[in-house]
Parts: structure tokens; sequence; C-alpha cells
């Protein structure tokens, strides 16, 4: 990961991510089969935002087409740079604390839900890894 200087930060995708918890302690995550980078990899549900939306009706767009759910209740996780080898990310991920429907798989693509405890042994994009890393310190806090 390299951290990139303001005047590079324009040229990032700016991606939004979504961070659904069960009451089993897991959250969901999704495979990447279908794409060309990463495609053994998962992934955490979201994508691109779009130039005039904020990141959190980005989130609400996405996480409707690729799952067939309505957030609610969600908040933000801060944001993370990540800089792959032919291009660079700016993820803004969301901790979703409520929602409405039952998540299902709309876009080619397969959903699993992954025990926090395990998310560091499951081969997740490495753009995600920061999100993991965090993930892991909430609720690792919170099960104490």
């Amino acid at each position: 990961m390299a951290l990139l200087s303001s005047s590079n930060k324009n040229n990032l995708t700016q991606v939004v991510v979504g961070v659904l918890k069960n009451s089993s302690n897991e959250v969901l995550l999704s495979t990447r089969t279908h794409k060309t980078d990463f495609p053994d990899y998962l992934e955490f549900p979201g994508g691109k935002k779009e130039l005039d939306e904020t990141p959190r009706i980005a989130l609400k767009r996405e996480l409707k087409e690729e799952l067939g759910i309505s957030i609610k209740d969600i908040s933000s996780m801060g944001s993370y740079i990540y800089e792959y080898d032919a291009f660079g990310v700016e993820l803004h991920p969301f901790l979703i604390k409520s929602y409405k429907g039952d998540p299902i798989a709309n876009e080619k693509e397969q959903i699993v839900w992954v025990d926090i405890q395990d998310l560091n042994k499951v081969k997740i994009i490495p753009g995600s890894k920061s999100i993991v890393e965090t993930l892991t310190n909430i609720f690792s806090t919170e099960r104490s």
C-alpha cells in the first residue's frame, strides 16, 4: 500500500463498501469470479461511486442493486486509500447497522457469511485488508 499526496487523490477511483454483520458475528462477503482482477478473492459488497453521488447515496444504490436490500442505519468507518499496480482506490466503508430485506446475490456472484474471527483467514481483495483490521479491532473489543 502506498500513501498518495493530495494532488494524486483526484485520480483515485471512489468506491463505497458495505459491512453487513449478522447476529452470529458473521459479515457478508461476495465472490469475484466474474471479474478480471482478483477473480479468486472475496470482497465486501459495494461498488464505484458516481460523480454526482455522496458515498452514502452510492452505498444505498449499490446494495439495492447487488443484494436487494434497503439500508436504514449506517455508520462511516472513515476512508482508506489503496494503490494497486495499475490504479488507486479510495474506499469509503460503512458499517450497516440496520437494513430491510434478505441479502441475495443479484449480480452473477455468490455471497457468503464469514465469522469475523475468520476474516484474516479468507482470501480477501488486498484493498480491503485495512477494513478487515478495523473490523477485527472493533468486534474483538465488543466481545471482551
